[in-house]
């Protein structure tokens, strides 16, 4: 792995563990066992780190939000898809840990964080739309939207919750339980055979639904 590298897996895995603000250039240089000379050599401040790593967010999460477009998903499928970007946002925490701190730390992050909250807001609108063109849920537009607000409210404060709570919040345990959230939401909307529905609400509960998938 070049040094490069070395640098932004390590700097996320430190503001993951301690929140990006706790940590300086010196103590990712300290835990890279490399001069600060030679960490400002690859990026010129921690601000250039931090910028990157949110490049790499962005990134992995069009590649899911991508992924899902032009698709017709099953609700299933678009549960898959929900855990996929929980899963992202979980490697990438420490951008959701203060964002305040984020606004007025890193202002122009901050400002292209929002811009793809607002698309993925709209990927998910277009996915429930569709869900309701095909009559697997009931909703009136107003109602959407509202499950959209709550998705991203569990995107964004589910592990904040948790972890506040003294749970653990390092494996897909949370995952699991912001997926159950999102179903226990949008529960009273589904249309699907009642087979199905139990299948994805045991696929949830059992934490098997990423093995079901993916297996299939």
């Amino acid at each position: 792995m070049k040094t490069a590298e070395r640098i932004l897996v390590t700097s996320l895995e430190l503001f993951n563990q301690r929140g990006e603000s706790s940590v300086s250039s010196v103590d990712i240089a300290l835990e890279l066992d490399i001069s600060p000379g030679n960490l400002y050599y690859h990026f010129k401040g921690k601000e250039i780190i931090v910028a990157a790593l949110f490049d790499l967010y962005r990134e992995q999460m069009d590649q899911v939000f991508n992924s899902a477009q032009n698709k017709d998903l099953s609700i299933e499928e678009f549960f898959y898809f929900l855990f996929l970007v929980l899963e992202k946002g979980h490697l990438f925490q420490f951008l959701y840990h203060n964002q305040a701190n984020l606004a007025e730390n890193h202002p122009s992050v901050a400002k292209l964080f929002k811009k793809h909250l607002l698309f993925q807001e709209k990927s998910i609108e277009k996915l429930l739309n569709q869900f309701a063109k095909n009559g697997n849920i009931a909703t009136s537009q107003t109602q959407r939207l509202q499950i959209v607000e709550i998705i991203g409210l569990v995107f964004t404060q589910a592990a904040n919750y948790y972890a506040l709570k003294g749970q653990d919040v390092s494996d897909e345990t949370h995952l699991y339980k912001s997926l159950a959230m999102i179903l226990f939401a949008v529960l009273p909307y589904i249309h699907l055979p009642e087979g199905e529905l139990h299948h994805l609400q045991e696929a949830i509960t059992s934490h098997s639904l990423v093995s079901r998938l993916t297996e299939e």
